[in-house]
């Protein structure tokens, strides 16, 4: 069977964000329009009015990690590239770059190989210097931004009840019993990146003042009478906490005793 097989996108959502899957959706379109994986939406009841896109129907919204340890245990492929219905793509989806890692993540026989370097790996591959590998005790290494994921290994780290900063948290703790590998790409130039969108387009339940100009510029009309859209001292507030996470995000690389251009065997 040929790498690139039995390999689908998930877009976890749940019921109560469908608001957001036609921006989400008329993006991953228009800017991945040669996308050859097969697309499927973990939701709870309702499904997505388009034939592209094939759901996976959790039931009851108990958690998010129940939600989608339910979606895991119907959906068809052994690996995915995982997405958030609030990751709004805002530029042309490098598909040949995306094969080659999808084809490498087979070949090493990884958990997962991040595409959205946040934060980006301790050391690089010797064979493949593009992708770095994030070593037990990282920060986020388990991180629910754009990644391939063997479906059982991030089945392993799900907990009931939990939510996803939970899981990002706690199964970064739980994932250092695995021997398994977690990569990342390695590029820190984003241009480089195979894909990139506009993360997070919702808060706190409320939509994003930016999410939302990047909506308009799309020509995509946003359901204002779901949810709100946050307030402007709640634009500042949000920018200081991610400026604030940033710069810890920066330490924390610069204290690792690991050096970026170590290599894995």
């Amino acid at each position: 069977m040929p790498k690139g097989k039995n390999t689908s996108v998930l877009v976890v959502s749940c019921d109560k964000y469908r608001d957001l899957w036609a921006p989400f959706f008329t993006l991953f379109f228009r800017y991945w329009p040669d996308c050859p994986y097969p697309v499927y939406l973990c939701a709870n009841a309702t499904s997505y009015e388009d034939p592209r896109v094939s759901p996976l129907l959790a039931g009851a919204d108990i958690s998010w990690s129940s939600n989608l340890k339910r979606c895991l245990e119907q959906f068809p492929s052994k690996y995915f590239i995982l997405l958030q219905e609030d990751f709004l793509f805002t530029k042309p989806v490098d598909t040949p770059r995306i094969r080659e890692l999808v084809d490498y993540f087979h070949e090493r026989g990884a958990a997962c190989l991040r595409l959205f370097p946040s934060p980006l790996p301790e050391k690089t591959m010797r064979d493949n210097p593009g992708v770095g590998e994030i070593l037990r005790g990282a920060a986020y290494r388990v991180s629910l931004q754009a990644a391939i994921w063997e479906k059982a290994a991030l089945h392993e780290l799900l907990v009931e009840g939990e939510s996803p900063w939970d899981l990002e948290n706690f199964g970064s703790k739980r994932s250092d019993l695995s021997d398994r590998l977690f990569l990342s790409i390695a590029e820190r130039d984003r241009k480089k990146w195979p894909l990139d969108y506009f993360s997070t387009a919702v808060v706190q339940g409320r939509w994003v003042r930016e999410a939302v100009e990047l909506c308009a510029r799309e020509g995509i009309t946003v359901d204002k009478t779901q949810r709100e859209i946050e307030s402007r001292l709640g634009t500042l507030y949000r920018k200081c906490m991610e400026n604030m996470g940033r710069f810890k995000g920066r330490f924390l690389s610069m204290a690792s005793p690991a050096s970026s251009d170590e290599s894995h065997p």
